[in-house]
């Protein structure tokens, strides 16, 4: 991806989510590398939707979607790619 395309995602994404939802998606991002040890770049769910997809995903990870999943449906397959 060039820097143009990578700046018009930034700009784009400042203007689809608030301040305080863009600090929330920041923490889980810092927990997802801290608890996980996951990319920098990619949610708590997300990474564990991988998992599941891959077959490595353990049974509190497998639990902790289905958890989320009670407040937006398939919540971890929507998250993939955050």
């Amino acid at each position: 991806m060039d820097k143009e395309k990578l700046f018009k995602k930034f700009e784009e994404d400042v203007k689809k989510r608030s301040r305080f939802n863009r600090a929330l998606l920041a923490i889980d991002q810092l927990f997802n590398v801290l608890l996980f040890n996951g990319s920098q770049d990619e949610t708590i769910s997300s990474h564990i939707y991988r998992k599941i997809k891959n077959g490595k995903a353990n049974r509190f990870e497998i639990y902790l979607c289905k958890l989320l999943e009670r407040f937006e449906s398939n919540h971890c397959k929507k998250s993939k790619g955050e």
